[in-house]
């Protein structure tokens, strides 16, 4: 327990110590991040683990009630393919939707998706 005077007020030392607190945390914080920028890294890189390997195959369901056909990597190989994950409550999807039927259009690649965590109701919805 610190000591304190008679009127109740910390001891000088604890209340430098409460003033610099703030001060030391900023100036690591400070620290950290200079040394981040300075570092050299490429920071618009994502390092992955599976750079240079070959796309896991993938055997799902079509979406159910849809004439939609199922997602098999098998029928990719030698293709470009655009693999989209969406969900009809997800406000992105809503927004990329018509940019990816204007894609669908072109025939120097494949377009597939990926129903994320919804239901198929709602996706088949979304899809129409």
């Amino acid at each position: 327990m610190t000591e304190s005077t008679e009127t109740g007020t910390p001891a000088p030392r604890a209340r430098r110590l409460f003033v610099l607190l703030p001060l030391l945390i900023f100036l690591g914080l400070a620290g950290l991040f200079l040394s981040q920028l300075l570092s050299g890294r490429d920071v618009s890189e994502v390092p992955s683990a599976l750079i240079g390997l070959p796309a896991p195959q993938t055997n799902l369901p079509p979406l159910q009630g849809s004439t939609l056909p199922g997602l098999d990597s098998k029928s990719f190989a030698g293709k470009v393919t655009l693999v989209n994950v969406f969900a009809s409550w997800c406000a992105p999807c809503r927004d990329e939707h018509p940019v990816l039927l204007a894609l669908s259009k072109d025939k120097r690649f494949v377009l597939a998706a990926l129903n994320y965590k919804d239901e198929p109701e709602n996706a088949r919805r979304f899809l129409g």
